[in-house]
């Protein structure tokens, strides 16, 4: 029968390796993760594909490495750290690495897929777009560190092999769960694979309460007013085109790009319409100044960026500190009220694209990109953004917008652009004609 100070000491030992070990593991993967989700060369696919591997990396495999590279004709046995602690959590580390690694990796390259559009056009420094990101993915990060050490506190092969279970100095719960097996011991052996398995649930359960329940200080939400928008003063003419894989996709596209007027782009699903919006953003082909008081692109799928809806309502303020705030404006022109105090991750979809819609007008464009930002909305939230659209087109912003409706084309727009298979058709094309009339579905 272990004794309670021999057992505390187990208990400690146990937590020191393998907490140590967690910690190690995610400061390298984190940031390796990270690094590693935005290369694009292949061999970062096939690394990739390796490190998944090593996800089921045996703990003997391990053991015996370890125990080579610290023998005494190992390389470095000159450090003496065989059967020590030290060794274990170097074992338990090498052991964990590849999960932190990995699952970090898969956070950070979800966040690129899932947010590049939006994250390359907020004109956020490289420091900031990285804060954003680490936020972002946190979620699965947090998931990746737990699994490491869960795998780190259940490991028995390594630690036995390179620590050699002594008493008082290297013992942990699982083997002293071996030894007592191995001794007959059963009721013993159970009984600290309960409380090993209690404590490491209490312990992840804790992280967990407090990862969810950590209050975040809310902003106040200021700036009953927004100034006077920015004039558009960028290149007027634009002639755009763009292939990929030998595939054309739009092909010598004209757009007059004017301070003061809203170019609807209409056309059938594939006609090139949203890409046509990514090559004006600088997503496709030529750099562009994005940002406040530049060109500010909305995406089709609305992304945000913060927990709250008042920290997404404050988001301009935040990282551009030279904008006056407009936080308190936009949530009453789109009817935000009720859901400031609410989490992003609660809100429905008609939420979310106003809530995206407020973060991106509060960065003051000169340039306003839209790809279907009141598709879904009900007519009286569909009034409000047509009501702002129009005071921006009124104070010099240009303003183009994807849209499927043809009666907010011709009803918003001084232009309206139809796509058809990546060209623009010229206004006395029989379907340009039959689009704005109504009447194209009987030709």
């Amino acid at each position: 029968m272990v004794d309670e100070a021999a057992l505390q000491e187990v208990i400690f030992t146990t937590f020191l390796t393998s907490g140590t070990a967690t910690l190690i593991a995610a400061a390298i993967g984190v940031p390796l993760g990270a690094w590693c989700a935005r290369q694009h060369a292949s061999v970062f696919s096939k690394l990739q594909t390796i490190i998944t591997a090593l996800y089921g990396l045996p703990p003997v495999v391990v053991g015996v490495f370890v125990y080579s590279l610290f023998s005494k004709s190992g390389a470095l046995g000159g450090l003496d750290l065989l059967f020590t602690v030290e060794a274990m959590i170097f074992a338990q580390t090498c052991l964990i690495l590849p999960l932190i690694w990995g699952g970090s990796w898969a956070a950070f390259e979800a966040v690129g897929d899932d947010y590049s559009d939006t994250l390359g056009t907020l004109g956020v420094s490289p420091r900031q777009r990285l804060m954003l990101e680490v936020g972002l993915a946190k979620n699965g990060v947090y998931h990746a560190v737990i699994l490491g050490f869960g795998r780190a506190i259940a490991e028995v092969g390594a630690v036995i092999m390179v620590g050699g279970n002594i008493s008082g100095k290297t013992r942990v719960m699982t083997t002293s769960i071996v030894l007592e097996t191995s001794k007959g011991n059963m009721d013993q052996a159970a009984l600290l694979g309960l409380l090993l398995l209690g404590l490491s649930l209490a312990l992840v359960a804790f992280a967990s309460f407090a990862r969810t329940q950590r209050r975040r200080k809310k902003p106040a939400l200021l700036g009953e007013h927004v100034l006077a928008a920015t004039a558009f003063q960028g290149e007027s003419e634009r002639v755009i085109s763009l292939s990929k894989n030998e595939n054309r996709l739009l092909e010598d596209v004209e757009l007059q790009l004017q301070p003061g007027t809203i170019i609807s782009v209409v056309g059938e699903s594939g006609a090139g319409k949203s890409t046509l919006l990514r090559c004006l953003a600088g997503l496709e082909g030529d750099e562009v100044q994005c940002g406040p008081e530049a060109c500010v692109f909305v995406p089709q799928r609305p992304v945000l960026l913060t927990p709250s809806v008042a920290e997404e309502l404050y988001f301009s303020s935040q990282y551009f500190p030279s904008l006056p705030p407009s936080a308190r404006y936009y949530q009453n022109k789109f009817s935000l009220g009720h859901l400031s105090e609410h989490s992003t991750a609660n809100l429905s979809g008609g939420e979310r694209q106003r809530l995206v819609l407020a973060r991106q007008l509060s960065l003051a464009p000169s340039l306003l990109l839209l790809d279907e930002c009141t598709a879904n909305l009900g007519w009286k939230h569909i009034q409000a953004i047509e009501d702002e659209l129009m005071r921006l087109k009124n104070e010099g912003v240009c303003i183009v917008m994807v849209t499927h409706n043809i009666l907010q084309a011709k009803r918003l727009a001084d232009e309206v652009v139809v796509l058809h298979e990546g060209k623009r058709l010229s206004d006395d094309d029989p379907l340009v004609k039959g689009i704005l009339t109504g009447s194209w579905m009987n030709q």
